[in-house]
C-alpha cells in the first residue's frame, strides 16, 4: 500500500493553542478537498492526534479507533489528541 506523509512547518513565529488548531484545521482540510478526486469513494478523513490527519481506505487495524471518534462527535465531544 503506497503512503505519504506531508508536513507543514511554521518558525519565526508564536502561536496560541487556538491558531495551532486553526491551521492545522485548514491545511487538514485542503488536503483532503485535494485529494477528494485521487483517493477512493469510500476513504474517510480522520484525525488521530494533534494536527495529524490520516485519509484513506481504513484498515482493520483502525476501524475501533474510528467508531470511537464517531461515538464522541455524535455526542458532541471533542475529537483529538489525547482523547
Amino acid at each position: 500500500m503506497a503512503r505519504y506523509e506531508f508536513r507543514f512547518v511554521v518558525t519565526d513565529t508564536k502561536l496560541s493553542e487556538e491558531h495551532q488548531q486553526r491551521v492545522g484545521q485548514a491545511v487538514a482540510e485542503a488536503g483532503a478537498l485535494a485529494l477528494a478526486g485521487v483517493t477512493p469513494a469510500d476513504a474517510v478523513t480522520v484525525k488521530y492526534g494533534f494536527n495529524q490527519w490520516w485519509r484513506g481506505i481504513p484498515p482493520v487495524a483502525i476501524y475501533q479507533a474510528l467508531e470511537d471518534a464517531a461515538a464522541k462527535k455524535a455526542a458532541g465531544e471533542t475529537i483529538g489528541a489525547g482523547q
